[in-house]
Order: C-alpha cells, then sequence, then structure tokens
C-alpha cells in the first residue's frame, strides 16, 4: 500500500529565487508591488527588484536595483530639485527606456544624462532650452524622441545625434533649430514634424528605410545618400509656391529613390513647381491626398516617369479630373488603383472604369 505523505504548510512563492519573484511582481502595478512587503521580511524589499517602475520615492529604497525603464510626466508645481534627483537616480541605475515630460521653468537636464552608455531609448519632451553639451555621449542610444524643444546653436543636433552612434529611429516634433543637419549611417527611421527650421536641412543618411516631414519649406535642402528610402510621407504646410521652385526640387530629388510615396495636396502643389519634374524610378505606390483642384496639372507626368507603378490611391473628387491620356504605366504596370470615398456618380464611374 502506497505511502502517504502529510504536505506541511509550507510558503513555496515566499521560496523561490529573488529574481523570480521581482519578475512576477513586474505585472503588478507599482502600488500594488510595494503593497506586499507587509507580508513578511522576506518581501520587505523585494517590490524594489521591479526593474520597470513609473514613480519616484521608489528611486532611492533600495541601492543595489537596476531599472529597465523609468518615465516621469511632472507639471510646474513639482520642486526642480526633486526632479533633477529622480532623474540622476533613474541613471545611476543603469535606466534602459528613459521618458521625460516636464515643464518646470529655467529647470536643466543633468548633465549625466548625455553620457548615460546604458540608454537604448530617450524620449524627451519639454518646454526647454536644451545646451547639449560638448562632451555628448549615447553609444548604445538606438530610439530618440524629442519635442517641443529649443535648440539654440546651429550645430546642437548634428553633435546630439551623431553621438548617437547606433541610432536607428528620430523623431523631432514641434522643435525649433537654426539648422538642422543629420548625416547617420545606421538610421533608418526619421520623422520632422511641424519643426521650426530657421536655416538649412540637411539630410544624410544612407540606410534611411522611412521619411515623415511635415512642416512649411525650410530655406535651403540637402538630401543626399537616401538610396535605401522605402517610403517618405510629405505634407508641407500653407506656403507661397512662387518662391519655392528650388528649394522643391532640391527636396524632392532628395527623395526620388523611394518605392512608396504619401502627398499632401500642397505637396502635390509643390512638387508640381520643380524644375524639372523630378523622376522617379523606382516607385511602386503612389498615394495622393488631395482635391481634385490640384490632381490634374503634372499628375501625368508624375505617372509617366514612374513606368513601375503597381498601386495608385486617391479621393473620388480627383476622378473628375483625371488627364484625357491614360498614361503608359496605368495600361501596363499598375494592378491596384484604390478610391476612397467612392460614392454612385456616372461621371466618376464612367472615368474610373
Amino acid at each position: 500500500m502506497a505511502t502517504q505523505v502529510k504536505m506541511e504548510n509550507v510558503d513555496r512563492i515566499s521560496n523561490l529565487p529573488d529574481s523570480i519573484l521581482g519578475y512576477i511582481l513586474s505585472f503588478l502595478s507599482t502600488k500594488e508591488a510595494v503593497a506586499t512587503s507587509i507580508l513578511s521580511s522576506k518581501w520587505r524589499y523585494l517590490f524594489a527588484l521591479v526593474s520597470n517602475l513609473i514613480g519616484r520615492k521608489v528611486l532611492f529604497f533600495h541601492n543595489t536595483v537596476n531599472i529597465n525603464a523609468f518615465r516621469l510626466r511632472c507639471g510646474k508645481r513639482v520642486d526642480s530639485d526633486r526632479v533633477y534627483g529622480w532623474i540622476s537616480a533613474a541613471i545611476w541605475r543603469g535606466v534602459k527606456h528613459l521618458g521625460l515630460s516636464i515643464s518646470l521653468d529655467n529647470f536643466t537636464l543633468p548633465g549625466v544624462l548625455f553620457t548615460c552608455t546604458t540608454l537604448i531609448t530617450l524620449k524627451l519632451e519639454t518646454n526647454l532650452v536644451l545646451n547639449v553639451p560638448k562632451d555628448v555621449c549615447l553609444p548604445n542610444l538606438k530610439i530618440l524622441h524629442l519635442k517641443s524643444i529649443m535648440f539654440p546653436n546651429d550645430d546642437s543636433v548634428e553633435s546630439l545625434v551623431s553621438s548617437c552612434i547606433s541610432l536607428v529611429e528620430l523623431i523631432i516634433c514641434n522643435c525649433s533649430t537654426k539648422k538642422c543637419n543629420i548625416s547617420h549611417n545606421s538610421l533608418k527611421v526619421l520623422e520632422i514634424i511641424r519643426s521650426v527650421l530657421y536655416g538649412s536641412l540637411v539630410i544624410d543618411t544612407p540606410a534611411l528605410a522611412y521619411f515623415n516631414y511635415t512642416y512649411s519649406v525650410a530655406r535651403e535642402y540637402s538630401l543626399k545618400n537616401l538610396q535605401s528610402l522605402i517610403r517618405a510621407d510629405i505634407a508641407f504646410l500653407d506656403i507661397r509656391f512662387d518662391s519655392h521652385q528650388t528649394k522643391a526640387t532640391a527636396f524632392f530629388e532628395g527623395i526620388s529613390n523611394v518605392n512608396i510615396l504619401v502627398l499632401s495636396s500642397t505637396s502635390l502643389k509643390l512638387l508640381k513647381c520643380c524644375e524639372p519634374l523630378p523622376i522617379f524610378p523606382k516607385l511602386l505606390h503612389l498615394n495622393l491626398y488631395c482635391d481634385y483642384h490640384n490632381f490634374e496639372r503634372g499628375v501625368a507626368n508624375l505617372l509617366t516617369d514612374s513606368g513601375r507603378l503597381q498601386s495608385l490611391s486617391f479621393y473620388q473628387e480627383a476622378l473628375t479630373n483625371l488627364p484625357e491620356r491614360v498614361p503608359q504605366c496605368i495600361l501596363y504596370q499598375l494592378k491596384v488603383i484604390e478610391i476612397s470615398g467612392f460614392m454612385t456618380n456616372k461621371d466618376c464611374i464612367g472615368k474610373a472604369k
């Protein structure tokens, strides 16, 4: 007869290694994880092993803990010295993913932030003037998001970007700078959104695969070595077209190797100002977000010179202004036509056919 063994009351969870217990606590909120500290002396400081922290005082509870991710959002009522200390503490703990949204007047970021070797992701949103130190070095940073920042010096953006030798994604949103020089060998994603460029925009990124540009026309463009570009989303804001022919030509010639091109109505207007009209020899997919008034002129030439075009997308209203002569690429190469907002209008149906 089998021997029955009476099991004693054993706290098997508490006997697990601290690393496993910390991993279990990582699925709880910070408040819930801290609450486990009252269970026993064993659990008193286990919550500090949680590598993803969204909080403040928890940074100072345990001196040996590394932090995987730290996000901080604070308004003007928070003491700036405390914010400085929280950021510094996260960096000292080897933080890898750092997100800061700070609305403090005259706040200065800790200098150690710009020489942090553990950072992989940095998302920075402040209404501050950012003076980039000369010794800036972020060797492992791969993702950099900058929002609502003013760069006072001509070389600020260039110094910051060039110091991130592993960078693959850069987003600049609502920032202002005199000059924006982005030269990088490994950058794959670049977005410049509603940022004020008082001077020139220089882009030299041979590995760039995606480019999003939403802004008015800069004073000067130099876009080169974009042979790897797969997709470009271009949305110029309201502009005066009569004085931008040279700038427009330089801009669109710089992205002419793109495979997928998305243009706003204003962008198509600007493209038609180019002299000569750029040729897009590798263009496979064209998406036009424009009204019918801006569709006809120049579109025929654009389509004719895009001999490899496979798909075309536009709004239904543009059907009334399609070119009379069907470009060769539509007859022989085009595989997909997508018409948005299509309605049962006889003229439009006839044009579509």
